[in-house]
C-alpha cells in the first residue's frame, strides 16, 4: 500500500522531532552528569564585577564612535554581552549575535571573561566567531568598571572553527579603553558627558 505525500510528510516530522527530542534528552543527561561531575557551580554573587552594565565598546573599526553594550555578569559565572545586532566590519555588514560565556574572579580588582559572538551575513550564512577575553578592573566604589585593552586577546575563526586571526595581548594600554557603569533602576549607565551633548543649548 502506498502512502500519501501527507503521511510521509507527518511521518518524517514525527521522526525529526523524536530525533530532536532524543537528542535534547542526551543533552540535558550529559549536561547533568558533567555537573555532578564538576561539583556546585561557583558563587560570585557578593564579587564587585556581579550586576549588569552598561558598557562602551569598541566597534571593529576604530574611527566609528563607540557602541553601547548591555553586559550581565551573573553570579554563576556565566556572563552575557549584548552588542548591536548589525555591524560593519572589513567585509561589510554584518549580522552578530550576543557574546555569551563565562568569567571569574581575576585579581582583587579584576575579572576575566571568556565569550563568543557569532558572525552571520545579511543572506544568512554563517561568517564564523570571535572570541573575546577581557579583564574589566572595577573602581574602589564597584560602580565603573574600564578595560584597557592591555590583557585583552581576540580570536577569530572561519565557519569550520579554525583560527584565521589572533590578537593577542600587548601588555599596554590599546586604543580607546572600554568603560561601563552599574545600571539601576532609573539609571541606565549611559556616560554623563554623552548626555550633555545631546543636550540641546537653550
Amino acid at each position: 500500500m502506498m502512502s500519501s505525500p501527507a503521511a510521509d510528510a507527518v511521518s518524517r516530522r514525527t521522526a525529526i522531532a523524536g530525533l530532536g527530542a532524543g537528542g535534547l534528552g542526551l543533552a540535558f543527561a550529559a549536561t547533568a552528569r558533567r555537573t555532578a561531575a564538576q561539583g556546585a557551580a561557583p558563587d560570585f554573587s557578593t564579587h564587585p564585577l556581579t550586576g549588569t552594565w552598561l558598557a562602551m565598546a569598541n566597534p571593529p573599526l576604530e574611527t566609528d564612535p563607540q557602541v553601547a553594550a548591555t553586559s550581565l555578569f551573573a553570579a554563576d559565572g556565566s556572563v552575557l554581552l549584548m552588542f548591536p545586532l548589525t555591524q560593519v566590519g572589513p567585509q561589510g555588514v554584518q549580522f552578530n549575535s550576543a557574546y555569551v560565556g563565562t568569567w571569574e574572579p581575576d585579581g582583587e580588582r579584576r575579572g576575566h571573561f571568556t565569550a563568543v559572538q557569532l558572525l552571520s551575513d545579511a543572506g544568512g550564512a554563517f561568517l564564523g566567531s570571535v572570541t573575546v577575553d577581557g579583564y574589566p578592573v572595577f573602581s574602589d566604589d564597584g560602580q565603573t568598571l574600564v578595560d584597557d585593552g592591555s590583557k585583552v586577546m581576540v580570536t577569530i575563526r572561519d565557519p569550520e572553527g579554525a583560527v584565521v586571526q589572533e590578537v593577542l595581548p600587548s601588555g599596554a594600554p590599546v586604543g580607546r579603553p572600554v568603560t561601563a557603569t552599574r545600571m539601576g533602576p532609573g539609571s541606565p549607565g549611559f556616560p554623563t558627558n554623552a548626555a550633555a551633548a545631546a543636550t540641546p543649548a537653550p
